[in-house]
Formats: structure tokens, C-alpha cells, sequence
């Protein structure tokens, strides 16, 4: 599946690599090889190149193979530019991937998110998606934007089970996402199937990151907390495993592409006050002073209120204020407003001012084509009047 790829490097470029690690565009599929997600789509597109120190892939975000809609959102062309590290380094301490959006992206150009899904549905936010079972055969599935909550090798390789894999995939540290199947000696005579660290401790129907927690295990095959382990070679890289955090569960290095990443060509439309749809609890990470105002201001242990946002020393866990207010039995609005936030929850559905409801998606995410619409509990979307093109059908 390694073939030819359109490659935009300059010879300034290239001059510039000349003591760096080589640009690895090799890994990318030539997606032009493929069928593609389907007639009715637009051919996948996929550029990489190394410009300066800096690993640059520029994708429409469509699959290369057969897309089929396991989630009421459509599939949408992208206009992505990931840019990562080209010689990534090791952080002091890991740091959290996000609660939601993008980690990280695939030799296929697609993007890859973490292991817990949106706020919507209400029973079940922030749950696990692959247990859930809303992913396609390629584990992936569509809101914004068709992404992966897991990876399946044998949909970006050929390379068959028990051969070292290949690199899958690139997280924003600019770390290499590798399969499962990894080598234990320099000349790889020794294979084995690298498995996860994290020990599911709860229930992951709501909020998959109080499910599990990280314990360190002996034995070659066992990654660390990142999902990660540094080979034979000093190489570090993360491997994709059959159990959560199924891809990356912390970033080793500095994550440059989230801050570079480009948006979606199409994106949700703006409901009538002119804002865009949250995707999800935003702000960065509440500091110590923060945790102390909040804890003041709900009456409440300063440790409690920390390690309920899983943000106490040495925590790699994403925050969750929505995760955070029921462990601590208060409402979510009013513990973002004693962390200084504001007390506005992401809404779960848009009104208009006609009080008419916009078609209102599972992830957190409205399609822009689709008015009067509902999500029943069995997920099932629901018309009360016509959308374009039977969006909500």
C-alpha cells in the first residue's frame, strides 16, 4: 500500500534536512490508488512533504476506502494542514490529549481522536465509542469530520499480523503511531503484540477517562501511560492496541500540530446568535489558584475539587467539568462558574427563534442542511418537517 505520492518539497527544504531525521513522506498512502468513500464523494486528496523541521500533511479528510454511515452525520470534504515535529523530544512530563477534537492524524490524512466520545447522547457523554459500538470496520465514524477512535492496520497496510508494523499514523507531538505488532531486539527476531497499561476500573458507559486508570506492568510488551515505549533502536513511538486507550492516552513530546492544525473546508453553521456550536467543556487545564477559588466558592476541600478535574499532581487525564460536577454533586454551571469560566454548558440542541429545533447529532454537532429535527433515545433521527437532500432521513 506504500506507493507513489504527490510530494510538494522545495530544494530550500530539502537543504535545510540535511542533519535532521529523513523526511518520512514514505509512510503516507497514495490515496489516488483507491476507489475512494463512494460515487456520491469527492476523491480523496492527500500532499505530505517536510518544509524546514516540520512534517507537513495537507488531506480533504476523506477516506481512501468505502465510507459507511454508522452515525446520522454526513461525511464532509475537509481543508486540513497538520504539521508536527519532524525530530520530536521527549517532554519532562507527559501532558493530557484533548477531551475532545483531534490528536493526532493518519497515513491516510484522516484524523484521529481520543477514546471517548461527545456529550451527546446525555446518557451516555463522554462514554467509550468503541465499546458503544458506533464505529465503522476501520474504527471510525463521522461528526465534523470522518476520524478514528481506534486503528485497524489491515485499513492503512498491508503488512500482515505477527510482521512489525508499520507506522499508522502521527500524534501532534510528532510521534510515531505504529500498529500493534512491534520488535524486542535490533534485528526483530524476537515479535510481539504490544498491549496497553490501562486498567478498566469503572464503568464506561459515561465519561471513559474515571474507567480506567493507568497501572505500570512488567514485561517487554507493556507500553506506558502515553501508550508509548521506546524501542531497540531509542526510537519512541506509541502503538495502537485492541484496548483503551486504543491509540495514544497522553502526548511524550510537545503536541506543536494542535496549534497549526488546519479547519474543516465545510464546517457546522452558526446557530442564530451568531456563535458556533462548543464542541465541547473548553478553556485549558484550571491551575492551582483556580482549584482553590473554586473550591472556596462550592464550600468544598481543594483536593477533592482537583482530583475531581483530574488535575492533581501528576494526572494525564483530559479535564471534564461536566465528569467533575457530578463527582462533586453540584451543578456543572456552577462549577465552571466558581473556576471562572462562565457557567455555559455546550448546548444539546440549537433553538431558533421560531423555537423550531436544528437536527442536533450524538458528538455534539448539528448538520448545517437539517431543520426540525430530533434524536430519539435509540439515536434514531427523527423529521418534523423536510431537510435538504434527507439529511434527517
Amino acid at each position: 500500500m506504500r506507493l507513489r505520492l504527490s510530494v510538494f518539497l522545495t530544494f530550500a527544504a530539502a537543504a535545510g534536512l540535511a542533519q535532521q531525521k529523513p523526511c518520512p513522506i514514505d509512510v503516507f498512502l497514495d490515496v489516488s490508488q483507491y476507489e475512494g468513500a463512494g460515487a456520491e464523494y469527492p476523491k480523496p486528496r492527500l500532499e505530505a512533504a517536510c518544509e524546514g523541521d516540520e512534517l507537513v500533511v495537507r488531506s480533504n479528510g476523506i477516506p481512501h476506502y468505502e465510507f459507511i454511515q454508522v452515525t446520522p452525520n454526513p461525511l464532509l470534504e475537509q481543508d486540513y494542514e497538520f504539521r508536527v515535529p519532524l525530530n520530536p523530544k521527549k517532554a519532562d512530563k507527559p501532558t493530557p490529549i484533548p477531551l475532545l477534537g483531534s490528536e493526532g492524524f493518519s497515513v491516510g490524512g484522516l484524523a484521529i481522536f481520543g477514546p471517548n466520545e461527545g456529550p451527546v447522547p446525555q446518557e451516555a457523554e463522554f462514554g467509550d465509542p468503541v465499546m458503544h459500538s458506533i464505529m465503522d470496520a476501520c474504527m471510525g465514524h463521522t461528526a465534523l469530520e470522518y476520524h478514528y477512535h481506534a486503528l485497524v492496520q489491515r485499513c492503512l497496510s498491508d503488512v500482515k499480523d505477527g510482521e512489525r508494523s508499520p507506522v499508522l499514523g502521527f500524534a501532534y507531538d510528532g510521534f510515531a503511531i505504529r500498529g500493534p505488532w512491534g520488535c524486542l531486539d535490533a534485528e526483530c527476531a524476537d515479535v510481539v503484540k504490544f498491549k496497553s497499561s490501562w486498567e478498566k476500573v469503572g464503568n464506561p458507559d459515561t465519561d471513559s477517562w474515571d474507567a480506567f486508570d493507568y497501572v505500570a506492568k512488567e514485561g517487554p510488551e507493556y507500553l506506558d501511560q502515553c501508550n508509548g515505549h521506546t524501542d531497540e533502536s531509542g526510537d519512541y513511538h506509541y502503538h495502537a492496541t485492541e484496548t483503551w486507550p486504543y491509540i495514544i492516552g497522553c502526548y511524550a513530546g510537545e503536541p506543536l500540530g494542535m496549534r497549526n492544525r488546519g479547519r474543516p473546508r465545510r464546517q457546522v453553521s452558526e446557530n442564530r446568535s451568531g456563535r458556533r456550536p462548543r464542541r465541547g467543556p473548553g478553556g485549558g487545564r484550571p491551575g492551582p489558584e483556580q482549584v482553590s477559588q473554586a473550591a472556596a466558592a462550592l464550600g468544598m476541600d481543594a483536593g477533592k475539587v482537583a482530583e475531581a478535574l483530574r488535575v492533581e499532581p501528576g494526572s494525564i487525564k483530559p479535564v471534564n467539568p461536566a465528569a467533575a460536577a457530578r463527582t462533586l454533586g453540584v451543578a456543572e454551571t456552577a462549577l465552571r462558574e466558581a473556576l471562572g469560566g462562565g457557567g455555559n454548558r455546550p448546548p444539546r440542541a440549537n433553538q431558533n427563534p421560531a423555537g423550531e429545533p436544528e437536527c442536533f447529532f450524538r458528538c455534539g454537532q448539528s448538520d448545517e442542511d437539517a431543520v426540525g429535527c430530533t434524536l430519539t433515545p435509540e439515536h434514531k433521527v427523527v423529521c418534523h418537517r423536510p431537510c435538504d437532500d434527507n439529511k434527517c432521513g
